[in-house]
This record gives structure tokens, C-alpha cells and sequence, in this order.
């Protein structure tokens, strides 16, 4: 019995380590500050490569560069997670879009980026599995001219990379 309960645990774990991913995931292209703390411990490390410093000033930091882009969106793999007591390791792969606006001096544009987020989690105090640090990995970029785009009709609901996005009145 006590290995069915050790791998529920570790289901749970897992589980909740790749909520807190999605999480952060989506509170960076909503640019929302209070749900990017939320993601990590307060001691934490995020080195973004363009950014390294503590979660609160990665939540400000955040806004202020993603502001140049008219939308982006990070697209998350399954991370791969090693459970190690209170402490686990994940790895995920991202495809991350940042759209330049159509008035910005070289076009209306879609810089891709691949990369990985490289993780170590705790879990302290039997409290919520939260990032202690966070590294970015930078496999590749690319740069793709945007051309005609859809939705070409009214109509169509359009997300906002604020709280104004339609995601929060859910």
C-alpha cells in the first residue's frame, strides 16, 4: 500500500509542478505581474539570459520589455521532471512568439524563439511546489515577416495581453 500512496504523491507532484509552468506561461503574456510572483519563491533566481534577478523584479521586468510587442504567446511542452524528496528538476521546451505592431520601424513581424526552461522546484513547509530558479536555454531564433493575417472578419474574439484578456473572466 505504501508504494501506491508514494506514487500518487508523485502523480500530485508532478501535476502540480507543470500547473505552476502553465501558469507562469500565461501570467508572461498577460503580463501580469502578481500571477508571475505567485510562481516562484520569494528567495528565488530567474536568469533569462536578458534578465537575472529576483521573482519580484522579474514580475516588473516583465511588462515593461514584453510592452514593445503587440501579442506573444509561450508555448509549452511537457516538462520532463525528476522528483527528488522536496526538490525536483524539470525541463520544458517552449516555442515563444513575439509580434512586433505594424508600426514598429521594421515591420509587422513574429520573432520565434525556441528554448528550454530548465527548473529546480521546492516544495517547503509542506507548502505549494513553487520555482526556486529558473534558467533559460536559447536553442534558436527566427524572424518572420507578417504578411495577410486572419482573422480577416469581425467578429472574432481577440485576446489582450493585459487583464482585459477575455481568459480572466473565467
Amino acid at each position: 500500500m505504501r508504494d501506491r500512496e508514494q506514487r500518487i504523491d508523485e502523480m500530485l507532484a508532478r501535476h502540480e509542478i507543470h500547473q505552476v509552468i502553465l501558469s507562469l506561461a500565461r501570467a508572461t503574456d498577460r503580463r501580469d505581474p502578481e500571477a508571475i510572483r505567485s510562481c516562484y519563491h520569494p528567495d528565488a533566481v530567474d536568469d533569462h539570459g536578458a534578465f537575472r534577478g529576483s521573482p519580484a523584479e522579474f514580475a516588473d521586468w516583465v511588462p515593461r520589455t514584453l510592452a514593445l510587442f503587440a501579442a506573444t504567446q509561450h508555448l509549452v511542452g511537457s516538462p520532463r521532471i525528476v522528483l527528488e524528496g522536496a526538490r525536483a528538476r524539470s525541463e520544458t521546451y517552449c516555442q515563444a512568439h513575439h509580434v512586433f505592431p505594424s508600426d514598429d520601424s521594421g515591420g509587422e513581424r513574429d520573432a520565434i524563439m525556441a528554448l528550454r526552461y530548465v527548473d529546480r522546484f521546492e516544495r517547503r513547509d509542506e507548502g505549494p511546489w513553487l520555482i526556486a530558479r529558473r534558467t533559460c536555454v536559447w536553442d534558436f531564433t527566427s524572424m518572420v515577416p507578417l504578411g495577410e493575417k486572419w482573422p480577416l472578419a469581425d467578429g472574432f474574439l481577440l485576446g489582450s495581453p493585459d487583464r482585459s484578456d477575455p481568459s480572466y473572466s473565467l
